[in-house]
């Protein structure tokens, strides 16, 4: 008999969405998360308990119907690593999630299978930055165990750059830093599910918009994006490959890509799904089931269902933070009456204190399109873009 066990940290956009497509598909299954908030919401199948702290023997003996283990968002991966190996559940063990959570390790397992080998270092002070840039150029200085873009910057030229790098190495003065060399081209992400060992696509998204320099935060994905059939699966066998050196066995993946002179570059792999909400842009158009239903049904059966598509594109757009301050409002209103927009989704709360990026991990929110063509998706979700305005003080 199989029983899944969610884990949902604190402050997860995903709860609901799993939990609800859990339900759906009558799936047998518990939540553990370490939040009292997550707790009121599903009182009835939920465990609290410190990510931080081994479970207690108590806690396993609930836990000892448990076959599949699955987190939900990213600061669910290693108590759910823990939780694979104590239990002997699917899922992926610690050392696979060290593995892919580890910039330095993946970088290193990455450049062992691709074509494009770039430099790497772990950096102590601005005297190893300063030397990595100047002996291998344009650069990426990011925390060993970093999230996303959060405290990640380009770097060009130290000097000019020079406030930012050490704001941001006092950021992350609990952990190590590294740095590697930048590798240009156009960005792209795949979400899809390992099914023992093997990776399944289930969507590439194309990044349309640049970052504005020198940090990276998203801003517009659009799928499917428009890649030639053979260079898809160039890609899938690449990242597949990946995977396997990393370790990874079941579960979504979230992986950041490049295609540069016709090479593949992978940025890095997350061994769960698309962060925040934007799998609902799936959801408003794309496919007839969630991708949350997609994913268990995956994790939980072996196989992935047949996808049956909507509407010719779909899109989101990650509303940024401009600055830092506390949130008063935004036009919410406006952004909904935008042509082709299904769906605006505003995550920030009011008076909520908000950081600018690199240092923060949130968006305001998340605006959904779909639309016959890709020009039509980026166009609302370019306007909306353009057309946020959030007040923060």
């Amino acid at each position: 008999m199989k029983k899944l066990l969610l884990v949902i940290p604190e402050n997860s956009y995903k709860s609901n969405d799993f939990v609800t497509s859990a339900e759906k598909l009558d799936i047998d299954f518990l939540v553990i998360t370490d939040s009292q908030q997550v707790s009121g919401q599903f009182s009835d199948t939920v465990i609290i308990h410190s990510f931080d702290k081994q479970i207690d023997d108590d806690t396993k003996q609930k836990l000892k119907d448990i076959t599949h283990v699955l987190p939900v968002d990213h600061s669910a991966l290693k108590f759910s690593s823990y939780l694979v190996d104590l239990l002997n559940a699917k899922g992926n063990n610690s050392i696979s999630i060290n593995n892919a959570m580890n910039k330095f390790k993946s970088r290193n397992i990455f450049n062992s299978i691709s074509k494009i080998k770039i430099q790497n270092t772990v950096v102590k002070n601005i005297e190893d930055i300063e030397l990595f840039v100047n002996k291998n150029g344009p650069s990426v200085l990011k925390p060993i165990y970093g999230t996303a873009s959060k405290s990640v910057i380009k770097i060009k030229n130290l000097q000019e750059n020079r406030i930012e790098i050490e704001k941001l190495m006092e950021d992350c003065s609990d952990q190590n830093l590294i740095i590697e060399k930048f590798v240009d081209g156009k960005e792209y992400a795949l979400e899809g599910n390992l099914i023992n060992s093997v990776l399944k696509k289930i969507v590439i998204f194309d990044k349309p918009i640049n970052y504005k320099e020198p940090y990276f935060e998203e801003s517009i994905y659009i799928t499917p994006a428009e890649i030639p059939e053979e260079t898809q699966n160039d890609i899938v066998d690449l990242i597949g490959k990946a995977c396997k050196e990393l370790g990874l066995e079941n579960g979504p993946v979230h992986v950041e890509f490049k295609i540069h002179d016709e090479k593949i570059f992978i940025i890095e792999v997350n061994p769960r799904m698309i962060g925040g909400l934007c799998s609902r842009c799936l959801s408003f158009g794309l496919f007839k089931t969630s991708l949350e239903e997609i994913a268990l049904h995956a994790f939980l059966n072996d196989e992935l269902k047949s996808i049956e598509l909507l509407s010719n594109f779909v899109g989101v757009l990650m509303i940024p933070t401009p600055k830092s301050g506390k949130f008063i409002s935004i036009n919410k209103d406006e952004l909904e009456k935008i042509p082709n927009i299904s769906g605006v989704e505003i995550t920030v709360s009011e008076n909520s204190h908000l950081l600018e990026p690199p240092f923060g991990d949130k968006y305001l929110g998340f605006v959904f399109s779909q639309g016959e063509s890709k020009e039509k998706v980026l166009e609302s979700l370019t306007f909306a873009l353009n057309l946020a305005n959030p007040i923060i003080e």
